[in-house]
Order: structure tokens, then C-alpha cells, then sequence
């Protein structure tokens, strides 16, 4: 198969990325989840509520922030190569 169609069959997820578990990423993820879950434990349910719309919409947001730069960085990358295709024909 080739790299089309794999990304067509859904065997290439450019969104997901591992990470190390002694990672920067991995501490600050943990982070996180403990400040969430300390939050959440002192909130009551309407407070909880209203925290649950607000991280849903940062995660929204975050979500069309990675994609746009997804596509800027793959953009730059088609152009980059083309440049480069052009250039090594010129020769």
C-alpha cells in the first residue's frame, strides 16, 4: 500500500503521537490531570457543570489550533518539495 492510501484507510493518524513516559509532555499531563481532579473534587455540580463547558471548548478550540497548523506545516512541506523537484530539473 502506499502512503495515500494509507492515510485514506485510516492506518496513518497524523493527529496521534506517542510520547515518552519520562517526557516533558508526561509530566506536564500529569500535571494537569491532578490539578483537574483536585478542581473538580471542590466545585459543586452547577460549578462542575459550567467547568466541564469550558474545558469542552478549550479542547475545541485546541483542536482547530492543531489542525490549522497541521495543515500550514504539510502546505509547507508540498511546497517545499515541489521547490525542490524544480530546482533539481533546472540542473
Amino acid at each position: 500500500m502506499n502512503i495515500l492510501e494509507d492515510l485514506w484507510f485510516g492506518n496513518i493518524s497524523p493527529w496521534e503521537r506517542p510520547f515518552k513516559k519520562d517526557s516533558a509532555y508526561a509530566e506536564l499531563l500529569a500535571l494537569v490531570i491532578r490539578h483537574q481532579e483536585d478542581l473538580l473534587s471542590r466545585l459543586n455540580d452547577e460549578e462542575k457543570e459550567i467547568f466541564e463547558k469550558y474545558a469542552g471548548c478549550s479542547t475545541e478550540m485546541h483542536d482547530l489550533t492543531e489542525r490549522e497548523a497541521f495543515i500550514k506545516g504539510f502546505t509547507l512541506g508540498a511546497r517545499i518539495i515541489i521547490e525542490v523537484l524544480a530546482n533539481e530539473c533546472d540542473q
